[in-house]
């Protein structure tokens, strides 16, 4: 079999003429830098698995691999960089040659030029050494692929754990998934920090070389730092997860003595790890670094690829709850009741007159609450791979309602005509905020005083407007940026805004583009931040529109100090129909923002669900 790929290709087609016929030889032609150097001459073969990395595999190596560095040239750089991680960590503890030739010719040449490939980014290209330029690249590779294949195979069938190409890959594996991280970046990540262990808690190296070691990663513009990694759940997870995985042992390849030389961790308690993780988290950040350790290009969205955080972070999340309520069986898990079958429609009882408040209680509603379960939870509730199943496909029934918009104020002319044209273009009118929402984002944006709020979702402009009219509190009268991606809504919208009363019109700004191209520009662009942070767009992206709002991923913050996030419909992960997608997308939204130790949340019954949500 010929295979022609990356590294996931490398590794699922290795594992499949492993399977077929129990051993299918195969040629790997390597397309990529991780194939080149690392995962196309690998023996190890492998796939993913209920949210884990390399859950499954065998030993099949290949018969050849090809390595061609002139097939990178139309290579993404964000995967440029994040298989230059794989070349680093064979310098840090196998290759002291290679790591200084990466010193070199590194930060300027290797992302810049595609490793040689591509020379028209680079300036001033008539004082450069050309040949010497391609020829220190091709040198890189061959060094790398030299020192892989030697402690590959030198314990071919992993007979035992000292194993320095493992370097970087002890605790990343455990947050690379829940933080939809590339792999290159992860392993970057788990580098600075194993360099750093080695320096603080084996004083197996000096601060100068770790110093030395984690400027080589950022100057490459590798991850140094992810907030993934201050989940400590997830991080004690891995290790122990990889003392499994390694026979007993954590075995943690680090540096020792000298750069290009390696020895191996064995012992480190949970408490010592989560205060080496919060010192370099400051080490990384104290301003000795560029991006204060952040990587650029760090995240699968960034290059193209599906996000993968929400998904594995609700299986490691509900697998880290199993395994802590067998420990101990005795453990209190949360009993929070997430809905009761209907009961039996009961005549309501209207309080006499000459009843005291507290003889009203005991005589009529008793009776009524006898089933009533306590509506306090004293443990978070622990995290599930999908939402309840939930019978009905509304949270209310018929009249509750239609009762509290009976009894709530009549929305404004503007809200109005929106309703009205909605349905005159024949748009679909239950993704309108309605009559009761409406009034709710109106009255909380005037409440809150708010004066700069963004809108994820127009449709056809509802909340919009609504966030309009409430801004007025805020005393010169606040600005509405909605985005909308659909061309017909988007037109839609538009007129519905220009017939709004001026004062209106004028306070919204309406933008026809894609909501996750827009925040991102506007996070690395411009200096503005939104009071309120209202998401109601596809419920696939959530997770992503929340990550860019509160600045995950090493850009800025979009939500401004004292603002409020709202995401709307968080309660369909119920009332959609079971087999849909975005149920489960809502779903593990939902429970990852209630893990998020940097806020806090209260889920509203209002409609479909609205979130609240603040930082801590």
């Amino acid at each position: 079999v010929l295979v022609v790929g990356g590294g996931v290709i490398a590794d699922i087609a290795g594992f499949a003429c492993a399977l077929f016929h129990r051993n299918t030889p195969y040629v790997m032609l390597a397309t990529s830098i991780v194939s080149g150097i690392d995962a196309g001459p690998s023996p190890r073969t492998c796939c993913d698995g209920k949210g884990y990395k390399n859950a499954f595999g065998a030993i099949h190596p290949p018969v050849v691999t090809l390595t061609d560095r002139t097939l990178w040239r139309t290579m993404h750089s964000g995967m440029i960089r994040h298989g230059i991680a794989e070349i680093v960590k064979m310098a840090v503890v196998e290759n002291k040659g290679l790591f200084e030739l990466l010193e070199k010719i590194g930060p300027g040449f290797l992302v810049k030029t595609k490793f040689g490939t591509d020379m028209s980014s680079i300036k001033d290209i008539d004082s450069l050494d050309l040949d010497e330029i391609d020829a220190d690249c091709g040198r890189v590779v061959g060094m790398a692929m030299e020192s892989y294949v030697r402690a590959e195979y030198g314990n071919l069938w992993e007979t035992h754990q000292c194993r320095p190409h493992a370097y970087g890959h002890t605790w990343s594996p455990g947050y690379e998934l829940p933080a939809g991280m590339l792999h290159g970046h992860a392993v970057a990540t788990c580098m600075g920090f194993g360099a750093y262990l080695s320096w603080k808690h084996c004083n197996w190296i000096s601060e100068t070389q770790c110093n030395r070691i984690c400027k080589l990663i950022n100057d490459l513009e590798l991850s140094l730092w992810h907030d993934v990694m201050s989940d400590k759940s997830i991080f004690h997870a891995s290790t122990k997860k990889m003392i499994q995985k390694r026979g007993g042992n954590l075995a943690a390849p680090l540096p020792r003595g000298e750069i290009g030389e390696c020895g191996y961790l064995n012992d480190i308690t949970d408490d010592e790890l989560s205060k080496y993780v919060d010192e370099y988290k400051s080490f990384v950040m104290s301003g000795n670094f560029a991006r204060n350790g952040y990587g650029i290009e760090p995240n699968l969205i960034d290059v193209g690829l599906d996000e993968t955080a929400t998904e594995a972070t609700a299986h490691v999340r509900a697998e880290i709850a199993y395994e802590d309520k067998e420990q101990n069986e005795e453990q209190k898990i949360s009993s929070q009741e997430y809905y009761k079958e209907e009961k039996k429609e009961e005549e309501s009882v209207r309080p006499e007159r000459n009843l005291s408040y507290q003889e009203w209680i005991k005589r009529s509603q008793t009776d009524r609450n006898s089933e009533w379960k306590m509506n306090v939870d004293f443990d978070k509730a622990p995290d599930t791979a999908e939402a309840p199943h939930f019978p009905h496909n509304t949270l209310f029934h018929d009249q509750a309602e239609k009762y509290a918009i009976s009894q709530t104020t009549v929305v404004s002319k503007n809200i109005q005509v929106a309703a009205k044209v909605t349905i005159e273009e024949n748009l679909f009118a239950p993704c309108m905020v309605g009559s009761l929402e409406s009034q709710f984002l109106k009255i909380f944006a005037k409440t809150s005083k708010a004066g700069n709020i963004l809108d994820i979702g127009t449709f056809t402009g509802m909340s919009a407007i609504a966030f309009a009219e409430g801004s007025f509190s805020s005393g010169e009268g606040g600005k509405v940026h909605t985005l909308e991606s659909d061309e017909k809504t988007a037109q839609a919208a538009k007129k519905i805004f220009d017939s709004c009363e001026e004062k209106v019109k004028k306070s919204i700004v309406l933008h026809h583009t894609d909501a996750i191209d827009w925040m991102r520009d506007c996070a690395e662009n411009t200096g503005e931040t939104f009071d309120i942070i209202f998401i109601d767009a596809d419920k696939d992206n959530y997770s992503q529109y929340y990550a860019l709002a509160m600045g995950d991923m090493g850009l800025r913050p979009l939500l401004a100090d004292g603002g409020c996030i709202l995401a709307d419909n968080t309660m369909s992960a119920l009332v959609y129909d079971e087999d849909d997608s975005r149920r489960q997308a809502l779903h593990l939204f939902n429970q990852h923002v209630k893990n998020d130790e940097r806020v806090e949340q209260a889920m509203m019954t209002v409609r479909e669900g609205i979130s609240i949500i603040t930082r801590v």
